[in-house]
C-alpha cells in the first residue's frame, strides 16, 4: 500500500489519470474520489484543483467518445470533486482525521436538512421517483412487488445514509494513502476516532425526538451511519490492543455480504460507537481521541 500511494502521489499525470478514468465507473469511483482526497491532503487545495481541472478535460473528452452528455458528466464531477477537496485540505491542514470525519458527517446531515426544506412532502418525491424506476423495469421484463408507500417512508434515510458512506469512504481511503506517503500513523487515527459530543448530542435529540412519535424522516439511518464507523473505530482498536489476526477483518466483511447479517452489524457497530461516544469504551495505552 505505502509503495503504491507514493507511486500515485510523485506525478500530477497519475493523478490525473486515476481522477477521470475512474469517475465515471460503478463502484470504482471511490478510486477517483481517494485521489482527489489524498492530493488536497498531501499538496493543499491549489495542487488538487490543478489536478481535477486537467481531469475535468479527460473526462469531457471521453464523454464525448462515449457518446455520453459532457456537459452533464462534467458537471457532477465538478459537483463532487470540490467536496472532496474541501475535506481532503481540511484533514491535510488540521493533520486530523476526526475534524474531517467530524465535517463529513454535518455536511451530510445538513445535505439531508436542505433536502427536506426544499421538498415539503419527501414520502410523495420518493413515490414519484420509485414508480419510475418501477415502470423502467417493467418495460425491461422485471416485474417488482414491493409497498412503494412503505419504501418511499424510508427513502430519505436510505438515501441519505448512503451519501454519508460515499462520503466517509474515499475520505477515509485518500487519507490513508496520504498518511502512507507521508509515513504517518493513519491506523493509530482510525483506532482514536470519535465524532464528539456535538453530533453524539444531535443524535441523542433525533432518537428522543423519533420516540415521542415526532416525523424525522430516517435521520437516525444516516447518524446510526456516522456512529456505525465509531464503532468499527472501537472493534479496531481492541483487536490492535489484543493482537487479533492481521486479516480478521475479513471475517467481518464475508459477513457483511449477506444483508441480513450486514444490517445486523450495522445496527451493532452503531450502538457500540453511540455508547463509545459518552462513556469510552477504549481504555488503556491509546489516549483518548479528542472531542
Amino acid at each position: 500500500m505505502a509503495g503504491f500511494a507514493q507511486w500515485l502521489a510523485a506525478q500530477r499525470i497519475r493523478r490525473v489519470i486515476f481522477i477521470a478514468g475512474f469517475f465515471p465507473l460503478p463502484f470504482l469511483g471511490v478510486l477517483s474520489a481517494a485521489t482527489v482526497v489524498m492530493a488536497a491532503y498531501l499538496q493543499g487545495p491549489r495542487a488538487a484543483l490543478i489536478d481535477c481541472a486537467l481531469a475535468l478535460l479527460l473526462v469531457a473528452g471521453l464523454a464525448s467518445v462515449s457518446g455520453s452528455d459532457p456537459a452533464l458528466l462534467a458537471l457532477s464531477a465538478v459537483a463532487t470533486w470540490l467536496v472532496w477537496i474541501g475535506l481532503g485540505s481540511l484533514a491535510g491542514r488540521s493533520r486530523s482525521l476526526v475534524l474531517a470525519v467530524q465535517f463529513a458527517v454535518l455536511l451530510g446531515v445538513l445535505a439531508m436538512v436542505g433536502f427536506l426544506i426544499v421538498n415539503d412532502d419527501p414520502t410523495a418525491f420518493w413515490v414519484e421517483v420509485l414508480e419510475k424506476v418501477y415502470a423502467d423495469l417493467e418495460r425491461q421484463g422485471f416485474t417488482v412487488q414491493a409497498d412503494i408507500g412503505e419504501q418511499a417512508r424510508l427513502m430519505t434515510g436510505v438515501v441519505f445514509a448512503a451519501v454519508l458512506g460515499g462520503l466517509l469512504v474515499p475520505l477515509l481511503l485518500g487519507i490513508a494513502w496520504g498518511c502512507r506517503v507521508e509515513k504517518r500513523d493513519f491506523g493509530l487515527q482510525l483506532r482514536t476516532l470519535s465524532l464528539g459530543y456535538v453530533l453524539g448530542g444531535i443524535a441523542a435529540l433525533v432518537g428522543v425526538a423519533a420516540l415521542l412519535g415526532v416525523q424525522t424522516y430516517g435521520m437516525l439511518l444516516v447518524l446510526g451511519a456516522a456512529f456505525a464507523l465509531q464503532g468499527l473505530a472501537v472493534l479496531v482498536w481492541w483487536a490492535h490492543r489484543l493482537g487479533w489476526p492481521r486479516l480478521w477483518w475479513l471475517g467481518l466483511v464475508a459477513l457483511g455480504l449477506l444483508p441480513t447479517a450486514l444490517v445486523l452489524q450495522l445496527t451493532l457497530l452503531s450502538a457500540v460507537g453511540f455508547v463509545d461516544n459518552w462513556y469510552g469504551l477504549r481504555r488503556g495505552s491509546v489516549p483518548p481521541a479528542p472531542r
